[in-house]
């Protein structure tokens, strides 16, 4: 009984195999899909990066508006915006993966026409800066900036005493300052008003689309 069932058991095996190869094969077949539709995604969205970046600048509230979330199109895009700083007391540091190993200092600006705020990064340096130096000194009076869009960051910290987060996640700041937030935030470029720089620190450049 045991040797007839072992041909049984081999013809069973025959049977299926080309059943295997077909699992093999479709299963091959979605992992590469899969694989060529990511490669597409990343390739689009990093022309929508480029087209964003090589977009003529234009004034924040006629391409994004208070409330409204980042869309795809804003991230690189170059706007300009008018208002005021708000007081040097609501400027926090911003260290975190994101910032490789340097320090952000970013500064809420109030926007003309409106009742909120962008978080604008007015800057990069060493760790020291924000150890062993005062918080720098914001412009008084009415500015206008020229800024580079970026989307809000994950995961940020608390601020706490220190007035320190680990990246510029923008739900979880609206409790830390006294305005409403546009979901997103700008990384200060030229031209802007003299000043807006935060003095001996360096401009965050926006990350290369084509690096992944």
């Amino acid at each position: 009984m045991t040797s007839a069932a072992r041909p049984s058991t081999a013809r069973l095996w025959l049977r299926l195999t080309p059943l295997h190869l077909f699992a093999l094969v479709a299963l091959a077949a979605c992992v590469a899909g899969g694989f060529w539709q990511l490669g597409a995604y990343e390739s689009r969205q990093g022309d929508a990066a480029r087209e964003s970046a090589a977009a003529a600048p234009a004034p924040i509230v006629d391409v994004w508006g208070l409330g409204q979330p980042f869309r795809t199109d804003l991230q690189d895009r170059r706007v300009t915006v008018e208002g005021r700083f708000g007081p040097v007391d609501e400027q926090f540091w911003v260290r975190g993966e994101m910032t490789r190993g340097d320090v952000w200092l970013v500064a809420p600006f109030v926007v003309d026409g409106s009742d909120g705020a962008l978080l604008v990064v007015r800057g990069r340096a060493d760790p020291s800066a924000e150890r062993d130096a005062a918080i720098p000194a914001v412009p008084e009076g009415r500015q206008q900036l020229s800024v580079v869009l970026q989307p809000s960051q994950g995961g940020g910290s608390p601020l706490g005493r220190e007035r320190t987060t680990t990246a510029i996640t923008t739900p979880s700041l609206l409790n830390e300052l006294p305005y409403r937030l546009w979901s997103g935030y700008g990384l200060l470029a030229a031209p802007s008003s003299e000043g807006a720089q935060a003095q001996g620190w360096d401009i965050v450049e926006p990350p290369d689309p084509d690096v992944s």
